[in-house]
């Protein structure tokens, strides 16, 4: 057990080091994981308001929606990785008297651990916020997190078991039940977005739902269901099982570097390379979409130039995962939720879409700024392009939710909800190309950059929506006053205008400080 000890130890100093050791000490981590509280608290109220006066099945489906998603990202992780490794551990670690169980063990932990520093107090949050959404003591907020750091260790267990029987057994078809077991996971998210589909949530025991009823139960004070107990404790028991079964399995050879750099640095090299399969895998798609330089005006052929590179570097997997992400909850939601909430929760998630849209451009595309720079023209038009494909794939993404959310729960979306989505995206993305004129991010550890991009680039985002909000409540008014009776058509035209006035702005506001720009 010592020597899984030192190599825990290990893991975290390499991983953890560097964003604790830089100039600033870990102020900018802690601002970081700050700046997600409060996507993890709308995230979590969200989830409350859509159970409080839900049916039993709607409000399991609610709550087990998120957790088959994160089983999901489990299975996926065991299809490519599964075990963090750093390219060093191969040199003094496995060549060393380590056991396997030893080293998947420390593994097991370090995730476990990371997972917890990275995202462990937006998630306690969240939970918070469910259980003050249904007005529960706090007290319930233990328990719950109980449950949910147990749901966690079964599925990083379950990651570990598919890579180490993809080890033991290369020739047996481990890689297509992988992927059987994750088109199971998702049916009970379909079941709860179309409810004529045969499988409903409460028809087969899923992890997911005996996790997510337990986690029912407890927030909303009904009696426990012995079976569902049952369901999830067996679900623990067989996994830990099969992970002790299989743990003594020699792995070595089989375990690929994964782990090239530290939390909140980019490797680029490792990156690059996840770039290249990308772009090979969906190259017979992505490669039917041409850009045309002989039609459109300079910023027309950036704005088209940029989006068609998102399209093919693989951003766009990303996007839609994102978008996923961001609208599976709202889209399952129910009970007394309001369509305001939905939106500002969705919001969230878009502007935290733009910002690492925009860091991804700083890695990877800020160094091929020469060329433009070096050429007859001027930068103001890339950026100008750059701006308008920030805000297309937010508004894409914003419209996709309206529409889902229309049609799913058949509600009647007036002028004044919509304005939050549609206007910030514009705002985030001016926000974030006029940081990218004047901010390097570098690949390192976290950097003030970094906190500067994600937090102003989500406030200007939420400022640029409520102005818009705004003007809408203050043309109802006027309206009103004017005895209108088509107030509908006037907020649509008000908002259809404050989003071409703050696009021009944007563009007018980049093109100046992109006169300054230096590589």
């Amino acid at each position: 057990m010592g020597r899984a000890l030192t190599l825990i130890s290990y893991k975290l100093r390499f991983f953890f080091g560097p964003s604790f050791r830089g100039r600033y000490g870990a102020l900018v981590y802690l601002a970081l994981v700050l700046v997600f509280l409060p996507s993890g608290y709308f995230f979590g109220q969200t989830l409350g308001m859509a159970i409080v006066g839900a049916d039993l099945d709607v409000a399991i489906g609610v709550l087990a929606a998120p957790l088959s998603a994160i089983l999901s990202f489990g299975l996926l992780y065991s299809l490519g990785n599964g075990v963090t490794a750093h390219p060093s551990e191969f040199d003094f670690f496995m060549t060393a008297d380590l056991r396997p169980r030893e080293y998947l063990t420390a593994d097991l932990v370090f995730q476990f651990t990371s997972l917890l520093v990275a995202g462990g107090l937006a998630a306690v949050v969240a939970a918070l916020a469910m259980v003050v959404a249904l007005g529960q003591p706090l007290a319930l907020l233990v328990p719950l997190l109980m449950v949910l750091l147990g749901y966690a260790v079964l599925v990083l267990m379950v990651s570990q078991i598919l890579v180490v029987l993809r080890v033991r057994h290369p020739k047996k078809p481990i890689r297509s039940v992988t992927l059987v077991l994750i088109a199971l996971s998702l049916l009970p998210s379909i079941s709860i977005a179309d409810p004529g589909f045969p499988l409903h949530y409460l028809a087969l025991p899923f992890p997911s739902t005996a996790f997510a009823s337990l986690g029912y139960v407890i927030v909303s004070g009904n009696p426990v269901d012995p079976a569902w107990i049952a369901t999830a404790g067996a679900y623990l028991a067989l996994v830990v099982l099969a992970w002790t079964a299989l743990s003594r399995t020699y792995i070595f050879h089989g375990v690929r570097p994964t782990l090239s750099a530290g939390f909140g640095q980019v490797d680029i090299s490792s990156r690059t390379i996840m770039q290249q399969r990308m772009i090979g895998a969906f190259g017979r798609v992505t490669t039917r979409v041409r850009l045309r330089t002989d039609r459109g005006g300079e910023t027309g052929l950036m704005a088209r130039l940029h989006l068609i590179r998102i399209w093919r570097d693989g951003s766009v997997l990303f996007v839609g995962i994102f978008a996923v992400v961001a609208i599976a909850p709202v889209l399952l939601g129910g009970g007394q939720d309001t369509t305001a909430t939905r939106t500002i929760g969705v919001t969230q998630v878009l502007t935290f879409l733009t910002a690492i849209l925009a860091m991804n451009w700083s890695y990877y595309e800020r160094e091929n700024l020469w060329i433009v720079l070096t050429g007859p023209g001027r930068a103001g038009g890339y950026f100008r392009g750059l701006m308008l494909s920030l805000a297309a794939v937010g508004l894409i993404v914003s419209l996709g939710f309206l529409g889902l959310f229309a049609a799913a729960t058949a509600a009647q979306l007036r002028v004044p909800d919509v304005a939050l989505p549609v206007a910030s995206p514009i705002a985030a993305a001016m926000a974030a190309t006029a940081l990218l004129t004047r901010v390097r991010i570098k690949p390192a550890a976290f950097s003030p950059a970094i906190l500067a991009i994600l937090f102003l680039v989500s406030v200007a985002g939420f400022l640029g929506g409520l102005v818009g909000q705004g003007l809408l409540l203050g043309s109802e008014i006027v309206a009103r006053l004017a005895g209108a009776e088509t107030i509908a058509v006037l907020q649509a035209f008000v908002l259809f205008i404050y989003a071409m006035v703050l696009s021009a702005i944007g563009m007018w506001a980049v093109t100046r400080l992109s006169a300054a720009f230096r590589l």
